[in-house]
């Protein structure tokens, strides 16, 4: 067996700072359509799949569009299989999840691909904090991603987060702006989710007096307001596509031409942006511009998903219960944490800043155990409740949209209807708000 086979990824320090050092791999087509192909990993998660959305890309029919990942951890490298259609086997034993050895090989349909560790390694530097600003983490995932946020917040680069619904992409932009040399300055937020179409030039680029019906003033437009500051576009995968050259235009002259006139004003502003969605993918199916995503993505920093980093669940738990208690004495029982630790979280940090702010507010014990949690109804948690009628004889998606209303007005009455105070406690911003109240019906005569 190769030397390599009891390497793992270990934290290593270096003239006082800390890095995550793992040994780069590739993996060997050895069956397949590809036969003799070689893909060289240097990174510490890879998606395989037949996608052009994913790292490698595997063209075969029996290969699924998001097959298998690969995720370097500290205790070595892990493969689990992404729901495939046939199945990921290792040493031809079907698998869910399992650790890699040097040589094994991994099938994906009628593909079998050889894993391979190279002497070379990959170091990651971390940072020393474990929190940027108001978003926090103990993991190495998170510490090697505030690192980079340290050192590009200082910077005037356009910067994209990607990541899931829920990791704290809005979190992280609006701490990348507040570290920035341009903090004092303003940042405006765009949500592209919540703009219809038809107006989303006017809130961009502004308009004159008369330019449209309803047009009743003029309008400076998302850039001039945050000249000298940044703009933030949120969930910009949602861009429609006949302004995605318009965006780029001004990206590249810092000029904008506000609707109904030919006056360009040259404005001062940085860019960040954040999607959920994978933009190389849009990209490859013609529905974001390839020149737009690259002008975008000159540094992207990708927030992991909670699953990926369970070690940070019991530190953050322990955080918002302080944070809704300011109680000391609070704690969770073991038992408890262990029932958040094995929930995948598809809300992610959301979801767990949730399902803990309604615990602190529904369980007077000061230890909170499991009991206590099953009784407070937590169908995020996909756990029967307590009594006869528990959101547990629902179907999924309808006990989530009644937890996701339940929430909203609860929100809304512990900060006396006030919009902007409810969304920075939910940490969305006050569109997203706007919109999630919309979607549930709850009238603005119930808000205002």
């Amino acid at each position: 067996m190769s030397k390599f086979s009891q390497k793992k990824t270990v934290v290593i320090s270096r003239d006082g700072a800390e890095a995550l050092s793992y040994h780069k791999f590739k993996l060997v087509v050895v069956e397949g359509p590809e036969e003799g192909r070689e893909y060289l990993v240097d990174r510490d998660a890879v998606a395989v799949g037949s996608s052009p959305g994913n790292d490698l890309v595997i063209r075969d029919e029996t290969v699924s569009r998001q097959h298998f990942e690969i995720l370097v951890t500290e205790e070595g490298h892990i493969i689990r299989d992404l729901g495939s259609t046939n199945g990921t086997d290792v040493e031809g034993c079907r698998i869910r999840e399992a650790f890699l050895h040097p040589g094994a090989r991994i099938g994906a349909g009628e593909v079998v691909l050889v894993f391979q560790p190279l002497r070379e390694r990959v170091e990651i530097p971390l940072s020393a904090h474990n929190a940027f600003g108001r978003m926090m983490g103990r993991s190495t995932k998170m510490r090697a991603l505030f690192h980079l946020a340290e050192r590009v917040a200082a910077r005037d680069a356009t910067v994209l987060v990607t990541g899931e619904t829920g990791t704290g992409k809005g979190l992280l932009a609006e701490e990348i702006h507040a570290h920035s040399p341009r903090a004092e300055a303003d940042l405006v937020v765009v949500d592209c989710s919540t703009i219809p179409a038809h107006l989303m030039e006017s809130e961009l680029f502004g308009h004159v007096k008369g330019a449209f019906t309803g047009a009743v003033a003029d309008r400076p437009g998302a850039f001039v307001e945050a000249d000298g500051g940044t703009i933030f576009f949120d969930e910009i995968g949602e861009l429609p596509a006949p302004l995605q050259p318009k965006l780029l235009r001004v990206l590249e002259k810092r000029a904008v031409k506000a609707v109904g006139t030919t006056e360009t004003v040259q404005v001062d502003v940085r860019i960040l942006a954040a999607t959920n969605r994978d933009l190389r993918a849009e990209v490859e199916a013609g529905r974001f511009r390839e020149d737009l995503y690259f002008r975008l993505s000159v540094f992207e920093l990708g927030v992991p998903p909670l699953r990926e980093r369970r070690e940070d669940i019991p530190f953050l738990a322990r955080e918002f219960l302080m944070e809704f208690t300011r109680d000391p004495d609070r704690r969770f029982s073991e038992d408890a944490m262990r029932l958040l630790g094995r929930h995948d979280w598809p809300g992610n940090v959301r979801e767990l800043h949730n399902v803990i702010e309604r615990v602190a507010h529904l369980v007077d014990e000061p230890v909170i155990d499991r009991p206590s949690m099953l009784s407070t109804s937590l169908s995020d948690l996909g756990l029967p409740t307590s009594g006869s009628i528990g959101r547990g004889n629902l179907p999924f998606n309808k006990a989530k949209e009644m937890a996701e209303k339940e929430y909203l007005h609860d929100l809304l009455r512990r900060h006396r209807y006030n919009v902007s105070a409810a969304a920075r406690t939910a940490q969305i911003h006050r569109q997203s708000l706007h919109r999630l109240l919309r979607k549930h019906d709850i009238k603005a005569s119930e808000i205002d």
